[in-house]
C-alpha cells in the first residue's frame, strides 16, 4: 500500500507561510465586506484543569472523555464601525510550546449592526492546548506559557494575550 512521506511534518498552509516568513496574496481568513470592524477588550479566563500528562483510563469512542474538559475561555468584543450590517469572522489562534508558531483553534462569524458590538466566546478544551506524544501515544498538556491570538484572518490579529498553565 502507497503511503505519505509527510517531510514538511505539521508545516503545511498558513503554518509553512509563518515558519518561513512568506508574506501570501491572501492571507487564511481573508475576506471582504461592506463595513469594518474593531476588536477590542480580549479576555482569557484559565479553569481548573491541570497541566499533566494525558489520564489513562476508559477509552470511550471519540477518545478520552476529559480530553474535551475546557481548559480556558477567550473572550473578546467585536464592533462594527462601518455604516452598514455585516458579518465578521473572529478566528482564535493558540501558540502551543514546542509547537508551530499559531494555530487555528476556533472561529465565530457574529452578524452585527452598524455601530453596534458582539461579544464573542471560544472555549479552549485539553484537546485543543494538547500536543501528542508519538513515543506515548497520548496526549500532552504541558505547563508553559501559550500566547493567544484573535483577528480577522491568520495575518491581522489585533488582540494578543497570554494563557499561563
Amino acid at each position: 500500500m502507497g503511503g505519505s512521506n509527510f517531510s514538511e511534518g505539521v508545516y503545511v498552509d498558513y503554518r509553512r507561510f509563518d515558519k518561513e516568513r512568506i508574506n501570501p496574496r491572501y492571507e487564511f481568513g481573508f475576506g471582504l465586506s461592506y463595513t469594518s470592524f474593531r476588536y477590542s477588550r480580549l479576555r482569557i479566563k484559565r479553569h481548573q484543569s491541570r497541566p499533566r500528562k494525558y489520564p489513562g483510563g476508559v477509552v470511550v469512542p471519540g477518545g478520552q472523555d476529559d480530553l474535551w474538559d475546557i481548559v480556558a475561555t477567550v473572550t473578546c468584543e467585536v464592533q462594527n464601525t462601518g455604516s452598514v450590517a455585516g458579518a465578521e469572522a473572529a478566528q482564535l489562534y493558540v501558540g502551543i510550546p514546542g509547537a508551530p508558531v499559531r494555530q487555528l483553534r476556533g472561529f465565530q462569524k457574529p452578524e452585527i449592526r452598524p455601530g453596534k458590538t458582539a461579544k464573542v466566546t471560544f472555549n479552549l478544551t485539553r484537546r485543543d492546548l494538547s500536543v501528542w506524544d508519538p513515543a506515548a501515544q497520548k496526549w500532552l498538556l504541558q505547563p508553559g506559557d501559550y500566547s493567544v491570538w484573535v483577528g480577522s484572518s491568520s495575518r491581522k490579529l489585533p488582540l494578543q494575550g497570554v494563557l499561563h498553565l
